[in-house]
Parts: structure tokens; sequence; C-alpha cells
């Protein structure tokens, strides 16, 4: 196979900047990209759309590969998880959906279509899901935030067939043999504060083979590192990294390696049965290529 110049970009503002390209041999990757399938066309008052998560479906998963999209009124440029939320999850490749939807709660219409509502307890937690065609089943789920059952209705009511994909800007294409890629969240408060991170697993049939343990992945690309400070200081791909190391019984298992991109971009590498030289051949052979984020700043 032939070695190609992977290229590795950034953005600062709302600027294009490229960065020294990491030499490497690429390989095939295995693409989180989905359709978007489905979207609202009215949602609460300030909240705007700031994280896409697609999820690859296991073996035997009633639900199949799923896109997640998520409301916020407050964005983070670091893990965007928590806090007040209103998610939409699309699933198109339900294999059953009367199976795969709840029938407890009030039933309600969705545009002639029967739905489940599931009221807040003053939890802040809300939920509608309706079949939505062959094989489709949607839910829009609220986390941390009193939604009225007349805005949940209204946002449910609304949603509507959506053309577009689920872009993800970084792609794994150094992964060991018998590893794959699982799920990619795209967040940000703009397309010029992106963060992405995709997670992959060994595949449980490699587990079995070897006899070992599972493992896990994480690569996460934006302006920050939730890793660790310090760690030995190393070269990947041209650009400065470092290699920190956890103490704590948590942690002793993980491996992590944080390489600087340069224009305040990191990638941030974490291996769970993985070691510093697997990370490191990931790291080179990760591709950025930040194209169609514009729905962060709408």
């Amino acid at each position: 196979m032939a070695a190609v110049t992977v290229p590795v970009l950034a953005l600062r503002g709302e600027e294009k900047e490229p960065l020294p390209a990491l030499g490497v041999t690429a390989s095939v990757p295995v693409s989180l990209e989905m359709p978007l399938g489905f979207g609202p066309s009215w949602v609460p008052s300030g909240f705007r759309e700031r994280i896409r998560q697609s999820d690859v479906s296991e073996p035997g998963d009633p639900f199949g590969p799923t896109v997640t999209r998520v409301w916020k009124k407050q964005a983070r440029t670091g893990d965007p998880w928590g806090g007040a939320e209103i998610a939409l999850y699309v699933r198109t490749g339900v294999p059953d959906p009367a199976q795969a939807i709840g029938t407890s709660g009030q039933r309600v219409d969705i545009n002639g279509a029967t739905g489940h509502l599931a009221a807040s307890e003053g939890d802040g937690k809300s939920s509608v899901d309706w079949v939505a065609g062959p094989h489709t089943v949607l839910m829009i789920a609220t986390s941390h935030v009193e939604v009225s059952k007349a805005d949940l209705l209204r946002m449910a009511r609304s949603v509507r067939a959506a053309s577009g994909t689920a872009t993800v800007p970084v792609v794994l294409r150094g992964l060991p043999e018998g590893w794959s890629s699982r799920s990619a969240t795209v967040s940000g408060p703009s397309a010029g504060t992106w963060r992405a991170q995709v997670s992959a697993v060994r595949e449980e049939k490699v587990v079995a083979k070897t006899k070992g343990d599972g493992g896990s992945l994480s690569v996460t690309v934006g302006v920050g590192t939730e890793a660790p400070a310090g760690g030995e200081k190393l070269t990947v791909g041209g650009h400065p990294a470092r290699h920190p190391v956890r103490s704590d019984a948590a942690g002793r298992s993980l491996t992590y390696l944080v390489v600087d991109l340069g224009h305040n971009r990191l990638m941030t590498v974490i291996g769970d049965g993985l070691a510093l030289g697997e990370l490191t051949t990931i790291a080179e052979q990760t591709e950025i290529a930040p194209a169609g984020l514009d729905w962060l700043d709408r």
C-alpha cells in the first residue's frame, strides 16, 4: 500500500489553517457518518443544536444505528454532556419498531402516529417516542430541564424528514487489527471551536479468540484536553506531544497521548488495552478534515 499524506486542518475563528501534515500509510476506516434522517422545525426558545452523535449498533441491538441530535442553552468547548438539554434520537434501522418503544405513559397523537409521553415528575426528565415509518423509531427526551407537555408535543409534531449527514471531522485510519470505530460525537459553541470525539472497541470475536479482556479507545480533537498535566515529552508525526500517566486506581489501566496540532488544537488519545506505541500509530494515521460543521453556527 502506498504511503499518503493525510491532511490535518485546524480552525481558528472562521478561518481554516493548514497544519504540518502527518505522513502515514492509510488504511480503510469505518465510516461513522450517517444520514440525519429527521429533524424538528421548532424547538423551545433559547435552545440551539450543539451536539450530534452517531452510534453503530452492536449485534442484536433492538434499536439499530442511532443518530442523536441535542439542543442546549449553553455550549461547551470541552465535554459537551450534562446540563439542560433536549435530545432527538433517530433510529431508522429498527428490526421490530413495535417492540422497541415503550408503552407506558400517556398515549398521544404525533401526526397520525400513536406515541407515548412520559411527563416530568419534577426531575427535569420527560420523553415522547413514536414509530415514524417502517423500521423507524423516534424519541425526544429532556434532561435537567422542565419542558411543558405542550412544548414537548409541539416539537415532536414538528419533526419531518431531513436531508444532510451527521459529518465526522475525525477519521481513524490506523486502528489495530480487530478494532473498529463505534461512535462519534461532534459538538461546540461554533464551527470555529468544534470538538470531536471518536470511540472504538476491540471486536468480541477477537477478544474471545485471544481470551483477553475487551478494550476501548477514544480520540478527541478540540481546543483543550481532559488528560492529566505533565508527562514524558515526545514527537508524534512532527508535532510536539506528551505521555501523561495516572497513578490512581481507576486510571492505571489507561494509556494517554496528547498531541499539540498547533493553532490551539489538541488531539487526546486514550487507550485501555493499548500500548503507547499503538496509540502513536493511531494518532499518526488519524485524518482531521473539519467540513460540514456550519450547523454549529445556526
